[in-house]
C-alpha cells in the first residue's frame, strides 16, 4: 500500500490576542494580557510550514476561523448590526468577546482525531471532529471545522469525515492532541492510543 502523512498546520488569525483563556494551561496564564502581534504570528507559522514542506514533509494549511464570532454573541442576548453588537459586548462583557475572537483554531492538533486508513476496516481515512467542549472559546470551533474537513478531503471514496460528538462533558473530546499512533511502516496496521 502506498501511505505517506500530511502535516497541517493552522493560519494565526488576525484577532490572535493573548487573553489567558484556558484555564490550566500554565503557558496561556502566563502570557495573559501580553501584546500580541497576529501578522508576525502568521509568518511565523508560514515560514515553520515552508521550513518543513523544503525539509521534504508534505505540508496544509487550515485557513483561519470567522473571528469575532458575532453569531455567538447573538445567541448570548446581543442584538443590533454586527458593529453595534461588538460596541455592546465590548462594553458590557469584554470576556465574551474575547473568547469568540479567539484565534485558537490555529491549534490544528486539536481539530480532529484521524484514523489512517492502513487501521480502519473500510480501508478509508477517517477524520473525527473534535467537540473540545471543555472550554468555552474552543467549542466554537466544530462547525467551521468540520465544514473546511469536508472541503478538503471531498473524496468520499478516500475520506469519511465525522461530526463531533455531543456537546456534553462525558463525551469531551481534545482531537488528535490527545491521540497517538503506534506502528511500523506506513501503509501497515498500528495501534491507536488515546490519553
Amino acid at each position: 500500500m502506498n501511505a505517506w502523512e500530511v502535516n497541517f498546520d493552522g493560519l494565526v488569525g488576525l484577532t490572535h490576542h493573548y487573553a489567558g483563556l484556558s484555564f490550566g494551561n500554565e503557558a496561556s496564564t502566563r502570557h495573559r494580557f501580553q501584546i500580541s502581534n497576529p501578522r508576525l504570528a502568521a509568518k511565523q507559522g508560514l515560514l515553520k510550514m515552508k521550513t518543513l514542506a523544503d525539509a521534504g514533509f508534505p505540508q496544509a494549511v487550515i485557513p483561519p476561523h470567522e473571528r469575532p464570532f458575532i453569531p455567538v454573541l447573538r445567541q448570548l442576548g446581543f442584538s443590533g448590526s454586527d458593529e453595534q453588537v461588538l460596541e455592546k459586548v465590548a462594553r458590557q462583557a469584554p470576556h465574551w468577546l474575547s473568547s469568540v475572537s479567539s484565534a485558537s483554531p490555529m491549534w490544528v492538533a486539536n481539530a480532529a482525531t484521524i484514523a489512517p486508513s492502513a487501521d480502519t476496516l473500510d480501508g478509508k481515512v477517517h477524520l473525527t471532529v473534535a467537540n473540545l467542549n471543555n472550554k468555552f472559546h474552543r467549542s466554537l470551533e466544530a462547525p467551521v471545522t468540520e465544514s473546511l474537513l469536508k472541503a478538503i478531503f471531498n473524496d468520499e471514496e478516500k475520506f469519511s469525515v465525522h461530526s463531533a460528538l455531543p456537546q456534553v462533558a462525558l463525551l469531551g473530546d481534545e482531537g488528535a492532541a490527545n491521540h497517538n499512533r503506534l506502528g511500523g511502516h506506513y501503509g501497515e496496521p498500528g495501534m491507536q492510543l488515546f490519553v
